[in-house]
């Protein structure tokens, strides 16, 4: 094939032309959003592969679909080096800021940002001008067990979002 015309252009997340044999791929993750807004139960994804086949040109894909049905996303890369506590403060205290600034949600959106900061403290994490003008609720997000904290900051969002 002549490589001028050829559609293949390796690159770290270098969108080709055509996201060609990803329909039903993209297909299950558009199902996946909708009943998850329908408030349905839906089963995760995990894109796995080599180096170079295109997963994450398909998370920036999926993630575009999300954004179109009215979700907030976040993109996190996670470097071995830093920890998942860390990665997780500043973008979902962006999201939750957002949902705060909506009427409907900022009673819930406060409620979650205070979970947040348990979490931010619990995992002693700090971020840049970190501060949260809301009390925390004791208790939520604040044992230092990942897995419980992560969950309940998780659903405190979710609630938030849904609001």
């Amino acid at each position: 094939m002549d490589p001028v015309e050829n559609p293949f252009a390796p690159g770290a997340g270098s969108r080709p032309p055509a996201l060609a044999g990803r329909d039903e791929l993209l297909d299950t993750a558009s199902i996946a959003l909708r009943r998850i807004q329908a408030g349905r139960h839906a089963k995760s994804m995990m894109l796995l592969g080599l180096r170079g086949v295109g997963k994450t040109v398909l998370l920036a894909r999926i993630e575009e679909l999300a954004e179109s049905l009215g979700y907030l996303t976040a993109v996190i890369e996670a470097p071995e080096e830093r920890r998942l506590a860390g990665l997780l403060v500043p973008k979902l205290r962006r999201i939750l800021y957002r949902i705060s600034g909506r009427e409907k949600a900022r009673v819930l959106g406060n409620h979650a940002l205070g979970a947040l900061r348990n979490f931010a403290s619990a995992f002693k994490v700090s971020h840049a001008e970190f501060e949260v003008g809301v009390t925390p609720e004791p208790g939520l997000a604040a044992s230092g067990d990942l897995e419980t904290d992560l969950t309940d900051l998780l659903i405190a969002i979710g609630e938030a979002a849904r609001a």
